[in-house]
């Protein structure tokens, strides 16, 4: 078995309303919370005016590091 690569890790600040209906979501969903972040992301990312973004600066062209 191959080790897994470490993923980068991001801390964010939330409203305890946000907060406990995010745990509620992710419980309901027999998900994670970082299962369910990481779905709102990628939804996010996708949106058109992101995409926008992401096309005009070239960033899905970035080296990882």
């Amino acid at each position: 078995m191959s080790p897994r690569k470490k993923k980068p890790e991001v801390r964010v600040y939330l409203e305890e309303d946000v907060d406990r209906l995010i745990k509620t979501l992710a419980a309901m969903r027999d998900s994670s919370i970082n299962a369910l972040i990481n779905e709102a992301i990628e939804l996010w990312l996708n949106q058109p005016e992101q995409q926008e973004t992401i096309d005009r600066h070239r960033l899905d062209e970035m080296d990882e590091k």
